[in-house]
């Protein structure tokens, strides 16, 4: 495995996870330093992420939370 172009590195999300546990908002919050990188990291998760939802009092909430996607691409 090689990594071709030097594409890698790791995409900060920060993620606003919904009471179904879907993200509902993605925002970059540390760039990986490739925005095409980014975007798809970001696409990625609104698409086809699911979360455990934050619970407060037995009830599941709102939540941010911060969430790193590292690429190493071939």
């Amino acid at each position: 495995a090689e990594a071709r172009a030097g594409v890698q590195g790791t995409v900060l999300l920060r993620i606003l996870v919904g009471t179904d546990g879907r993200p509902l908002e993605v925002s970059i919050e540390r760039s990986s330093g490739s925005r095409s990188l980014d975007r798809t990291a970001r696409e990625h998760v609104l698409k086809s992420w699911l979360f455990k939802p934050a619970m407060r009092d037995g009830h599941a909430v709102q939540a941010y939370g911060l969430v790193p996607i590292d690429f190493t691409m071939q």
